[in-house]
């Protein structure tokens, strides 16, 4: 059920081990949807800003730029 993949902000803060004022923070920094005046957060984009954001502390080399 789609209702099962959106996360709250709680349930995101738990998912990624991280604080609630963490995720509000950030919060425009994550990818979400709103619904009324609430945040929600589709969990397989979470996880696709996950694998993109491993290589975030990576030297310039790796994307091939040269420093």
């Amino acid at each position: 059920m789609i209702a099962d993949a959106l996360l709250t902000p709680e349930q995101l803060a738990e998912y990624l081990k991280v604080s609630p004022e963490w995720v509000d923070k950030n919060i425009y920094d994550l990818p979400f949807v709103r619904i009324g005046k609430s945040y929600r957060f589709p969990k397989g984009d979470i996880d696709q800003w996950l694998r993109w954001s491993e290589y975030c502390g990576l030297p310039p080399k790796f994307f091939g730029k040269q420093v």
